[in-house]
């Protein structure tokens, strides 16, 4: 992306280079830069990170209501950016140290735009978390997209990359689930009611005396 670059020209690159993310992965790893700075990947991160906001916000007017969804939009528009800088940066620091441990010789620019690329999903993934059962797919979709990184930006086999990536996913979800667990026990969260449970039927009679 150049400076003189208008805003339409910039959206639909990051539109196309969304689509190649999800649509043709393998491609797309074999054929990213390696280098070219970080201003590209971090305008496509942000991009993308405030069209999750938008959608977002459109799911809590449905929820909420119109003023609900406003106030909530301009405090995740304010947040956002700041948020998604340093978790993106983070983020990478951590991928790049596994990389590094599987003899990748890459740098941590070329970490970053492998990170920043793979949140092309997010927008998709981000439907599949309101989804029971759809989940976990969304974890495990974003670390396939890591480890097809991993084989084609970072040089590293794929039975290694699988398997780390894999005991990586294996505890998010774990580490998810006792979180889950955790507020639903300490009445941060409310269980969700099981069909044979007693919750809201209406209490039985009492038997004549």
């Amino acid at each position: 992306m150049r400076s003189g670059d208008t805003a339409a020209g910039v959206l639909k690159v990051i539109r196309g280079t969304a689509l190649n993310v999800i649509v043709r992965p393998v491609t797309f790893f074999q054929t990213m830069p390696r280098r070219g700075g970080y201003r590209t990947p971090y305008v496509f991160l942000l991009v993308v990170g405030l069209f999750d906001a938008l959608l977002l916000s459109a799911l809590k007017v449905l929820v909420a209501g119109p003023a609900a969804a406003l106030t909530f939009a301009m405090h995740v528009f304010l947040v956002l950016p700041l948020a998604l800088t340093l978790l993106s940066f983070a983020l990478t620091a951590v991928l790049f140290a596994f990389w590094r441990l599987m003899d990748s010789s890459q740098s941590y620019e070329t970490a970053y735009r492998t990170f920043a690329y793979s949140f092309a999903i997010s927008p998709i993934a981000l439907l599949m978390l309101l989804v029971p059962y759809l989940t976990f797919a969304a974890f495990f979709w974003w670390f396939a997209l890591l480890v097809i990184g991993s084989v084609h930006v970072h040089g590293v086999g794929r039975l290694k990359a699988t398997a780390v990536f894999a005991a990586l996913g294996f505890a998010v979800i774990v580490l998810l689930t006792r979180a889950e667990h955790y507020m639903v026990r300490h009445g941060v969260a409310r269980p969700v009611p099981q069909a044979n449970s007693t919750v809201d039927k209406p209490a039985a009679h009492p038997a004549p005396v």
